[in-house]
């Protein structure tokens, strides 16, 4: 069970800690909520970019009957 929701609780975590440390602080506590908040962005684009677009081939065909 702990391996399928490890990444997820880190990423949220991490998102967590980003909107808190935006919210309180100054400086470094911006830079913090800056890099915190990145790195949810940095592994989507990163997910979108591995995905393969569908074949189309199966869209085209057309019922019988």
């Amino acid at each position: 069970m702990m391996r399928i929701w490890l990444w997820p609780v880190v990423i949220a975590v991490l998102s967590l800690v980003g909107l808190i440390a935006g919210l309180v602080s100054e400086g470094a506590g911006d830079r913090l909520s800056w890099l915190a908040l990145a790195v949810p962005v940095v592994i989507s684009l990163h997910g979108l970019r591995r995905c393969k677009p569908q074949s189309r081939r199966g869209l085209n065909v057309r019922a019988q009957g």
